[in-house]
């Protein structure tokens, strides 16, 4: 599918150690699990899914029953890395977003994802989900020399600051962003009760602007 991403991975850990951690521990029926890695709006650990087919230390493929993102599609395949059969070779995947999300935001959400899945399966250790911080109330889209406006909400960080659409976001406070990832970084690190300054280009001029979120 179009909207499928994937991440492919070798681990230090026995392909039938690596299949047992694919599931967290817990009292959970036959056909459901909770997969490791994956975020829930529930507080628990992984996320709650429904198994559809399952292939002992081989592959297990189910569906994502909460949000973010329910009903998407979540396929764990494990296998030796070569023909010496070490390492473990994992594949991780996940589909039918159904535009939900545009590609970019979903590419860097994915290898927060695909990178604590993977934690688990070599640690078995679980970390807090990323802390979402002050909002900037605009849609961005990710380009090689910065962040670019694609809409703004009037009340909201950006629209108050001075963005609008066509601008091209450079700098949150006094660091430099040049991308999603860093962009949810800063934000999350800033104080909700401070003001926020934001450096943009529009066109060739240099612009600042300052709000309280």
């Amino acid at each position: 599918m179009d909207d499928q991403l994937e991440f492919i991975g070798n681990l230090e850990v026995p392909q039938a150690e690596a299949w047992r951690r694919c599931r967290l521990p817990g009292a959970t029926a036959a056909d459901h699990c909770r997969v490791p890695g994956f975020p829930s709006v529930d507080g628990e650990p992984g996320c709650a899914a429904a198994v559809l087919d399952c292939m002992p230390q081989k592959l297990l493929r189910c569906r994502k029953l909460d949000m973010p993102c329910a009903g998407t599609e979540i396929a764990i395949r494990l296998g030796p890395a070569n023909a010496a059969g070490w390492p473990t070779r994992v594949t991780v995947s996940q589909q039918g977003f159904g535009g939900v999300l545009p590609r970019e935001i979903l590419q860097v959400h994915w290898r927060q994802i695909a990178a604590d899945f993977l934690l688990y399966l070599e640690r078995e250790i679980t970390v807090p989900g990323t802390a979402w911080g002050i909002a900037l109330d605009a849609d961005v889209k990710q380009t090689q020399t910065g962040l670019a406006i694609t809409g703004a909400a009037e009340r909201g960080l950006a629209g108050r600051c001075g963005l609008r659409t066509g601008d091209l976001l450079l700098t949150v406070g006094p660091v430099r962003v040049h991308d999603l990832a860093q962009l949810w970084t800063v934000l999350a690190l800033l104080p909700a009760d401070r003001e926020v300054a934001l450096g943009w280009a529009r066109g060739t001029e240099w612009m600042e602007g300052a709000s309280v979120p």
